[in-house]
């Protein structure tokens, strides 16, 4: 009998029997195919705790503080440069709310401040200085290999005595009278005192054959890189309102991901993220405008409906470490060392309290969401919602639903600030990671009060009545008012009749925008991980609460560049 079996050979399993084979436990991990052949091997490397919900953030720092001697700990190079994390501020509406969320960081004690246009373009001289309005600067972050981090760990515990075996799938776990584990392999059976789940996009469905339905999506993250160039920076860079990071590696090439991040069950490349992802890039560095791509690829990661990492026990037996949501290689060298203290001293450490299994309860609002700038975290047991520097209340709708059409119903106390829903509804019309002709904005009051207002198609359709050009018509069927683009004359009649800020002028198209709902299936309400937005029948007072909130915030919509 082995003492401890580690299904997944990403960073999180092969540091933990790293860190188990410090403490002479007997360890094994099995792998169904190479090591850091999953989401690790193929992550963008970034070692940062900037950019983090609070409940990441201690664990971050703890992390980063380990990596300046894996090097020679483990006797590899794992390619490390710190030299700070950029996250781009692209437009000037995005300042504000990323000002807020430096405080916010600030205020867990993170080395993190703001930094101007000039003062960014001065660091970079390669970022473009129309596309780039500021960003937030972490010092202490940088960024590594992957897979040479992730490959060096696992042959430092080999060497510590850790048996890995790979080319072999763990298809189910199950407990024995006995108090031990029986692992079924394609290699045959297994048993152990302890088992770690950490199989990445493998997760969901093992802990299903153990009767745990985890709230895991696995989704698709690609990458690419180019040929070696000339130096042209050092630091780890990502995009504030957009999935989209870049890095220059130790041998020249840009490697960089991002665009679309999708729903999927294999990592096939596709060409409208690659595209995506590479015109976005060259928006902000346009020497690499001409140079060449050398190689693409994608993974599965596992990601979680509020962005954090499920860490907890599932049993006597099983602990699991999964939905790290594209985020988790900067933590994974803490992550490992904490497992194995867990597993020698039967104590769960303090620092995995925010990631335990039951935090999601009857509130779990959607199925998945990215990250973004802000936190949105749901925290389900308090009954309360945590924000960038706010808490605010969940108020459970106490009256019967109505009849009739769904609709976006907006909860403002809810709203986190976090801007997730102008990226969803960009990416779902445009297939761009940007603020581009938005159906919906967040509006800011304070640095405490912020709230999406979309068109709420209220019941009155003031646009409809002023509308002379039959640009405006009723859709029955979505019980909302549609614009027919080619019949718009930009009169803008239409804007000044509404009292709710939900109808902009787009000068792309020269004409109106408006929400439509994206025909039943609104992008904004899944990604709205707090569930500020909600697509439901709304009631008669949920409409009155909605049509003062929009009136009140469509006046702020421009706060965002103070």
């Amino acid at each position: 009998m082995t003492d401890v079996v580690i299904v997944g050979g990403g960073i999180v399993g092969c540091a933990a029997a790293y860190f188990l084979a410090k403490h002479r436990v007997d360890v094994m991990l099995l792998e169904r195919n190479g090591i850091g052949s999953g989401a690790s091997g193929r992550s963008g490397g970034g070692v940062r705790q900037s950019a983090r919900v609070s409940a990441e953030i201690s664990l971050a720092v703890e992390s980063v503080v380990l990596f300046p001697t894996l090097s020679d700990e483990l006797g590899v190079d794992i390619e490390y440069v710190q030299r700070g994390n950029l996250r781009l501020v692209e437009t000037v509406d995005h300042i504000r709310p990323m000002q807020v969320d430096i405080k916010r960081q600030q205020s867990q004690g993170l080395d993190v401040c703001w930094l101007g246009q000039a003062e960014t373009c001065e660091m970079v001289p390669a970022l473009r200085r129309e596309s780039v309005f500021g960003a937030s600067f972490c010092p202490t972050d940088g960024h590594s290999n992957p897979l040479k981090l992730t490959s060096g760990f696992a042959q430092a515990a080999s060497k510590l005595g850790a048996r890995f075996i790979t080319g072999c799938q763990v298809r189910n776990i199950r407990q024995t009278d006995s108090g031990s584990a029986v692992i079924e392999t394609t290699r045959g059976e297994m048993q152990a005192r302890t088992v770690i789940i950490a199989a990445g996009a493998g997760t969901r469905a093992l802990c299903l054959n153990l009767g745990f339905d985890l709230p895991l999506a696995n989704m698709r993250y690609e990458s690419l890189v180019t040929e070696a160039t000339a130096p042209l920076f050092q630091q780890m860079f990502g995009v504030g309102a957009a999935d989209l990071f870049f890095r220059q590696t130790k041998h020249g090439g840009v490697h960089f991901g991002g665009g679309l991040i999708e729903q999927a069950e294999n990592e096939a490349t596709t060409s409208k993220n690659l595209q995506l992802a590479a015109e976005h890039l060259v928006r902000l560095v346009p020497f690499l405008e001409n140079v060449n791509l050398v190689r693409t690829w994608g993974g599965l990661d596992p990601s979680t409906p509020d962005g954090i990492p499920i860490i907890d026990r599932l049993n006597e037996n099983v602990l699991v470490a999964s939905g790290f949501c594209g985020h988790g290689f900067a933590l994974g060298p803490v992550i490992g060392r904490h497992l194995a203290e867990w597993v020698v001293s039967g104590d769960k450490p303090q620092a995995f309290d925010a990631f335990r299994r039951n935090r999601f309860g009857a509130l779990l609002q959607t199925k998945w969401t990215p990250s973004g700038s802000f936190e949105a975290a749901l925290a389900v047991e308090s009954k309360q919602v945590v924000g960038a520097s706010k808490t605010a209340s969940i108020q459970i709708e106490s009256e019967e639903e109505a009849v009739g059409n769904r609709l976006l119903v907006i909860d403002a106390e809810l709203c986190t600030g976090c801007r997730m829903c102008e990226m969803a509804c960009s990416i779902h019309h445009y297939q761009l990671a940007r603020p581009t002709q938005l159906r919906i904005k967040v509006a800011y009051e304070s640095d405490h009060s912020f709230s999406p207002v979309p068109c709420i198609h209220c019941p009155e359709a003031h646009c409809l009545a002023a509308c002379a050009f039959d640009a405006l018509v009723r859709d029955e069927a979505l019980g909302i008012i549609r614009v027919i683009d080619e019949n718009c004359t930009s009169c803008m009649l239409c804007i000044e009749a509404c009292s709710y800020g939900g109808i902009t002028y787009a000068d792309d198209k020269s004409c109106v925008i408006k929400c439509d709902l994206c025909n039943g299936e609104p992008a904004c309400a899944a990604y709205c991980a707090p569930g500020a937005i909600r697509f439901r029948v709304p009631t008669g007072s949920m409409m009155e609460r909605m049509k003062t909130n929009a009136s009140e915030k469509s006046k702020l919509l421009v706060q965002g560049i103070k």
